[in-house]
């Protein structure tokens, strides 16, 4: 084929075919889109094999035994010639290391290295996706032992004096962060000077540097890692928790190390003065996001019931974070102004039994807390980044490049199914104009969605880039060393830069700036532009594994819970995409995307539901990767069963009826098949909006389960109930830059 025996991952070197249909779309996942290409490629030569080990299911065919591999990247299953080595029987979820790559008419060849246990239990599919993206977790014995002593060390340093540190111990800091928090890297300070109409912020951010030492085992630790992972109920920390949670942690009460930066605002949120300090803090309150919601909307008795820390709300704090809430808005408003784009992606919290399954979804909360912190932060990191370009000294940046033209195309389809013209090269104004116009449409979503595949991915380099996305010059990341470590790499910077400055009190401009320069470049910790460069590639790298794996692990619990309890069941969902072969829907109440087959709708419009009990697979299901086919009329233009597809417009036109279906319709989905190993859901539509009337068309009826759009939550984040107790129980990430604070993807 043309794959030419590649696999994902895989660097290869390939021809460019000029053809009719390039595009390709798997099921699965979250976001729509997809599209057709004039040019195909075939792979003519694999230069370098990116991976030689996967997870799968141990089956028996015949007398043949083969492994069919979890996920996307490997398509067929694989020859095992003897697993009765690792005493593994059918049904063993296990790891294999591939001999022979699959090439042609030959299948591929493996032999396993580990057995993992039962297929489909929470925990073992947990170590598969830990096994399948070669997740680090456990730490070397020296590692840990020297974060004790780090530890045991700071006993006697958090008493005092500290001649090198600014003492902000008598100043009042609080933090907010989930209420199971266990790690609290950062904290806030408001002062606001109603004579000069100014603000004054204080971000104060765990100081990791003080207790890793560069070079260090545990900074190694921390560096082949490159974040901490967060995985449904597991987290695999950057650092020992010795220190994550412990003497790095800004817990309520106790004195702590910190890095500061302080901002002063005009009245407009325009940046007038920054400072940078090492300091000691004493967070005088611990909250969490819908206690510190509610003290700012005057619901004190609905705050207690968020509280992880006695219940105690002094005038101060109250009057503090009301402050801080009218900063935040300034800010926000400021940024948005400057072209920030936001994207409302809506998420859920899974809620999980007490043996890891999954037995619900239920919406995020949409505090304005998370916006508030998230808000801090940025301005922390541009306070950090804009302090080093004017030495010119490299620092690893978080950057973020404007999309590139054929980026576009995609985009400017979802829009005009939205009936919203975009440009060939569109500003951040005009995607903020797309958004504010489908803001309150269904079709809200899809755009959405669609921007952020227009948008690059964010990575680490040492480039003057800029962050198009939050439409900043200069951004870096601070904020999270705890678990990032292209923080702790800026943290040794600043550290070099202030030891420089007596504490950032003595910072001098003209030829002493040079010198400055000159002095923090050579300083030990510091790397230089060819380091930071591979560090930044490295990091990126990591990032995208942590998050591939979070996606991979949330998807399965997702989708088990949904072969075992709705198989046949419906579901309000969103047209997220459309290609020749299918339409692509988001399910509102669990956010996971499956594909209905354009045979599978009928020419006129009509529908039609399969009948099949709730412990069967669907009909023509019965072979791994199979695909059930329901009724609908064959033949059409395209494979399209009589519907013609337009993706330039996102819509799609019953040739006889006229029906018609565009991205961003709200329609009724029924669950027919569902394929663990691949992560694919197929779908049935059973009904379709009718157009003018106002009603949808239903064609069936039966068990249903409908989530209307707006029920399914306005921002991303990542917590979890517990089955047992409906209380919230958040896991402690968040998304946009607070789930950055939490090692998931952040701008």
């Amino acid at each position: 084929g043309s794959a030419g025996g590649a696999i994902s991952g895989d660097r290869v070197r390939a021809r460019v075919i000029r053809g009719r249909d390039g595009g390709r779309r798997d099921g699965g996942g979250s976001g729509g889109g997809g599209g057709r290409s004039q040019f195909t490629g075939r792979v003519i030569e694999v230069i370098e094999r990116g991976q030689e080990h996967f997870v799968g299911v141990l089956v028996k065919e015949g007398n043949r035994w083969m492994v069919e591999p979890d996920g996307r990247s490997l398509h067929e299953p694989v020859l095992i010639r003897d697993p009765q080595a690792k005493n593994a029987k059918p049904g063993d979820k296990v790891v294999i290391e591939l001999l022979q790559y699959p090439e042609g008419d030959f299948v591929a060849e493996g032999v396993i290295t580990k057995v993992l246990g039962e297929a489909g239990r929470p925990d073992v599919e947990t170590q598969a996706v830990i096994e399948a993206h070669g997740l680090r977790t456990e730490f070397r014995e020296v590692a840990v032992e020297q974060a004790r002593g780090a530890s045991r060390s700071f006993d006697g340093e958090s008493k005092g004096p500290w001649p090198d540190r600014e003492d902000l111990t008598g100043a009042f800091i609080f933090t907010i962060d989930p209420p199971d928090a266990k790690d609290f890297d950062d904290a806030i300070s408001i002062r606001h000077d109603s004579t000069r109409n100014e603000w004054t912020l204080g971000v104060h951010i765990a100081d990791v540097t003080h207790f890793v030492e560069h070079g260090s085992p545990l900074d190694e630790e921390g560096r082949a890692r490159g974040n901490s992972v967060y995985l449904p109920r597991l987290v695999i920390p950057m650092l020992p928790e010795t220190l994550s949670n412990g003497v790095c942690s800004l817990q309520e009460g106790v004195n702590r190390f910190t890095k500061s930066a302080f901002i002063t605002f005009d009245r407009e949120g325009n940046v007038v003065h920054q400072r940078l300090s090492s300091t000691v803090i004493r967070s005088a309150k611990r909250l969490t996001y819908l206690e510190a919601q509610a003290l700012i909307d005057g619901n004190v008795n609905e705050a207690r019931q968020h509280a992880k820390t006695k219940p105690e709300y002094s005038e101060e704090l109250i009057e503090t974070l009301r402050k801080a809430d009218r900063l935040a808005k300034v800010l926000e408003q400021r940024r948005m102004r400057d072209g920030m784009i936001v994207l409302n992606l809506p998420e859920v919290d899974l809620v999980f039994d007490d043996d890891g399954h999954v037995v619900d979804a239920v919406p995020e909360d949409d505090a304005y807390t998370h916006k508030l912190i998230e808000m801090f932060m940025v301005e922390a990191n541009e306070a950090l980044a804009r302090t080093f370009d004017d030495l010119s000294v490299p620092v690893l940046r978080r950057i973020h490049p404007e999309p590139a033209h054929g980026d576009i195309q995609e985009l400017r389809m979802f829009a005009r199914a939205a009936h919203v013209d975009v440009p060939d090269q569109p500003t951040r104004r005009d995607l903020q104009r797309l958004l504010e116009a489908t803001k309150h449409t269904p079709a809200a979503r899809a755009i959405h969605f669609a921007v952020l595949r227009t948008l690059a991915k964010a990575s680490y380099s040492p480039t003057l880039i800029g962050h198009f996305a939050l439409a900043s010059e200069h951004y870096a990341h601070f904020t999270s060393p705890i678990r990032r470590y292209p923080d702790l790499s800026l943290h040794r910077t600043l550290q070099a830069y202030l030891e420089a400055t007596d504490n950032g009190r003595n910072v001098s401009g003209g030829k002493k700036k040079r010198e400055l320069s000159r002095r923090i470049m050579e300083d030990d910790r510091v790397e230089g532009e060819a380091e930071l460069i591979g560090l930044g590639a490295h990091c990126s790298e990591t990032e995208v594994e942590a998050e591939l794996a979070e996606r991979e692990l949330r998807e399965f619990l997702i989708m088990q819970f949904l072969s075992e309890n709705h198989l046949g069941d419906e579901f309000t969902a969103v047209v997220t995409g459309m290609m020749s072969s299918g339409v692509f829907v988001s399910i509102d109440r669990f956010l996971v995307e499956g594909r209905v087959r354009w045979q599978d709708i009928g020419e006129d419009g009509s529908t039609r539901a399969a009948s099949f009990g709730r412990d069967s697979r669907a009909p023509g299901a019965e072979a791994r990767g199979s695909r059930w086919s329901g009724g609908g009329d064959r033949g059409g233009r395209g494979g399209s069963s009589g519907w013609i597809v337009n993706e330039s417009t996102g819509r799609a036109r019953a040739s006889r009826s006229g029906a018609e279906l565009a991205i961003g319709d709200i329609v009724t989905v029924q669950i027919v098949a569902v394929d663990l190993g691949s992560r694919h859901l197929d779908l049935l539509i059973t009904k379709l909006p009718q157009r003018g009337s106002g009603k949808d068309v239903q064609r069936s009826k039966g068990s249903r389960q409908e989530i209307h759009a707006d029920e399914s939550g306005t921002r991303r984040g990542s917590k979890q109930r517990d089955a047992k107790q409906r209380g919230r129980k958040q896991r402690g990430t968040r998304s946009g830059f607070k789930q950055g604070r939490r090692g998931r993807k952040s701008r």
